[in-house]
């Protein structure tokens, strides 16, 4: 396969170039290699490209060389690409005339850009099954908590009382985006390459819809430079990716603070802690370290397919098609190590529910509706009511008093100081408003975190959650389909 080259092809190429990706494509691609030969065959006979006897003996060496799996291959580096190595198998196996004969009317370029779609389809079926996971246990987390009430955060100082179950749907509201991107991702992504050859298609009769419809793919990629030029699909779902990591990075950075002592809000599972080798009272949360630290790799990858991308002709050409995709796979298994080990943090951490309660009552989050309540019992034009809940609040944290000792008279006081009238409220009054329980359960505006709309944002979400995995659950079907009809149709060629 070298006659055009005078030398073999140099150790040092082999040892850092076609040997590494000989090996990773073997791990990736053995299947999907697989059912693309014995398709492409399928379709050289039915097409009458090449005759029935040769397509049935390069079949049965297909089909026997899938069923023997991965580790019947010995891999060569000096035969360049793994493509190669498979080729010269099914010659060892069926001959030169008939193994020949499997590489008619197609090029590596257009076998390569399709196991690339081929590969990356199937991982992004499994990273939207995990993000799928992981969204529905964040939500069934929630269902159970929209009465528990906690301190909302802004510039991460006590701003208003809210929900945990409300906290909870809006990271699941973020995932909502990351999934619909992934999906629209796979759409884009699920066409076939094969039969662009090279690049300027080929004069044999192929049919490409034929191939694309036996593989899984909606149809074939509508130009053939294109199909095998593109690598931006990749850069699409590293791009997703980045973005949903960024989305739990913080939901993590969340979880992160809640575990300290000073917040005391969250208690990770000893199974996901460690110990300090000298601190014998430690428990550090690791896994949440973790998880945070993974999400940095989404980016490089995006990075490195975007830098691999930029400059070159749109064309085949091993940046586009080697190069541009070595992180991109590289950053994967960090995202999968991100999606299980988080769901397992939602599913097995502890709520302190007294410590946010004890917390959401002396930390004054719930004084904005108490300005509130001003403009709305006492008439008082709102920057009026913020200035005098404002003076209370400071004269309070002067006498190092918190929220629970807000009193009538103190807040009388500043009502006579800036707006020049008495209140006259009681106690009891007082203490309903600054309430964080009655505040949550006030706030009934669309998309509020009263239990009642929480709930039904919830009972939403888990619709589309389960409408996310039905349509997931479509598309591994329509896979599994395609590739027992197409192992049917080998069956049945070989009988």
């Amino acid at each position: 396969m070298r006659e055009r080259l005078n030398s073999a092809l140099s150790e040092s190429i082999c040892q850092y170039i076609s040997g590494p990706a000989i090996a990773a494509d073997h791990l990736r691609s053995f299947y999907n290699m697989a059912d693309s030969n014995m398709a492409h065959v399928l379709m050289l006979q039915k097409q009458k490209i090449i005759d029935q006897e040769s397509a049935v003996i390069l079949l049965r060496t297909l089909w026997d060389l899938y069923c023997q799996g991965p580790s019947c291959l010995t891999l060569d580096p000096k035969r360049e690409d793994y493509y190669f190595n498979v080729e010269s198998y099914v010659i060892s196996k069926a001959g030169r005339e008939i193994g020949g004969k499997l590489h008619t009317a197609r090029s590596r370029n257009d076998l390569g850009a399709a196991l690339s779609r081929m590969n990356t389809r199937d991982k992004v079926v499994q990273l939207l099954d995990m993000t799928i996971a992981l969204q529905s246990a964040i939500l069934l987390r929630g269902e159970d908590l929209t009465d528990q009430v906690v301190t909302g955060y802004t510039h991460m100082q006590p701003a208003q009382p809210i929900s945990l179950g409300f906290y909870l749907s809006a990271v699941a509201a973020a995932l909502d985006r990351d999934i619909e991107r992934l999906q629209d991702a796979y759409t884009r992504l699920n066409y076939s390459s094969l039969g662009a050859c090279a690049f300027a298609g080929t004069s044999f009769p192929v049919d490409r819809a034929g191939v694309a419809e036996d593989l899984g793919f909606y149809g074939p990629v509508i130009n053939c430079l294109d199909a095998v030029a593109a690598r931006d699909y990749m850069q699409e779902i590293a791009a997703d990716l980045t973005i949903l990591g960024t989305n739990l990075n913080r939901f993590v950075t969340d979880l992160y603070f809640w575990s300290t002592d000073e917040f005391g809000y969250i208690e990770i599972d000893d199974s996901l802690s460690a110990v300090s080798s000298i601190m014998p009272q430690k428990k550090n949360p690791i896994s949440l370290e973790h998880v945070r630290a993974k999400t940095a790799h989404l980016l490089a990858s995006f990075v490195s397919i975007t830098t691999a991308l930029k400059g070159i002709p749109y064309g085949h050409n091993r940046e586009c098609g080697v190069e541009s995709g070595y992180l991109f796979w590289a950053a994967c298994a960090p995202m999968e190590a991100i999606l299980v080990v988080l769901r397992e943090i939602v599913v097995t951490s502890s709520f302190k529910c007294d410590k946010m309660e004890k917390n959401v009552d002396a930390n004054f989050c719930t004084v904005t509706e108490l300005a509130d309540i001003l403009v709305k019992k006492e008439g008082i034009p709102f920057r009026t009511a913020h200035e005098i809940v404002s003076y209370t609040v400071r004269s309070c944290i002067k006498e190092g008093h918190t929220a629970a000792d807000f009193s009538p008279t103190i807040l009388d006081k500043a009502a006579v100081l800036l707006a020049g009238r008495h209140l006259h409220w009681s106690e009891e009054e007082l203490r309903q408003v600054l309430s964080a329980k009655d505040s949550v359960r006030g706030k009934t505006c669309y998309g509020g975190p009263s239990p009642s709309t929480c709930g039904e944002m919830l009972a939403k979400q888990m619709k589309d959650n389960r409408r996310a995995r039905s349509w997931l659950d479509d598309q591994t079907a329509a896979l599994a389909q395609a590739r027992e009809r197409l192992h049917g149709q080998v069956r049945e060629a070989l009988v």
